[in-house]
């Protein structure tokens, strides 16, 4: 039943993922620590977004914008650093609860604030270094990361497109710190595996709806997961 109910999971948020190019993670990981825990859930998301997005890179790679990536890339790495600096030093439930309330506040604003204010780009560094230190806590570093993004590259294929290789340089990089540190369990691949035909629809569901739905539909039904998601985790 767990497992079943997992797929589900990956299901619907690698949708999304599919349609935005950043949702699909901070989606499933509120939902994939309670149901597996974050022990299983932190790597095993980190395998699942790392296929979905090599699927979003193989049919947009030529929408992305490289020059954002690269910056985005580089300046995140650093937050990631720090990261997992952090998530090392601190109770893990405390952490957690500091996440939940992180992805609520995301959600209220995302529901609640259509106003958009012009921020310095010293500001908006500062966004995707604080970006990294979540992905590299928890593998969520999206919600911050749009902030930047939906400024850089407005076109919505842009957008979409070169978000999904910073995931993959990113996620890569914790892949081979979660193997080197065994964290990479017989569970964990056979859950990645049993995953990768439910990704392929996903991913290929969320591209038709992303060609034919407006942005905005499904940035605000994120925005409503999002807040669901933090207040379950809370519970």
């Amino acid at each position: 039943m767990k497992t079943f109910i997992f797929l589900i999971i990956v299901l619907l948020t690698n949708i999304i993922q599919g349609i935005t190019g950043f949702a699909g993670t901070v989606l499933a990981m509120p939902f994939t620590i309670l149901l597996l825990g974050i022990e299983v859930a932190k790597p095993l998301l980190n395998i699942v977004t790392l296929v979905a997005c090599v699927l979003i890179v193989f049919e947009s790679y030529k929408e992305i914008v490289w020059k954002e990536f690269l910056k985005m890339t580089a300046i995140m790495l650093v937050g990631v650093f720090i990261g997992e600096y952090i998530y090392a030093l601190f109770p893990v439930d405390v952490l957690l609860i500091i996440y939940a309330i992180f992805i609520i506040l995301i959600a209220l604003k995302g529901i609640f604030v259509r106003k958009e204010y012009e921020v310095t780009d010293a500001v908006l560094i500062g966004v995707i270094v604080l970006s990294g230190i979540v992905h590299g806590m928890f593998l969520s570093g999206g919600p911050l990361l749009i902030i930047y993004a939906v400024k850089k590259l407005p076109k919505k294929a842009a957008f979409r497109a070169t978000l999904a290789p910073v995931w993959i340089v990113l996620n890569s990089y914790l892949l081979v710190k979660q193997f080197m540190g065994g964290f990479i369990t017989t569970q964990i691949m056979v859950l990645s595996l049993i995953s990768v035909p439910i990704l392929i629809v996903a991913v290929i569901v969320g591209k038709k709806l992303y060609e034919h739905m407006s942005q905005k539909t499904f940035l605000m039904l994120s925005y409503m997961l999002l807040l669901i998601s933090g207040i379950s985790l809370i519970l």
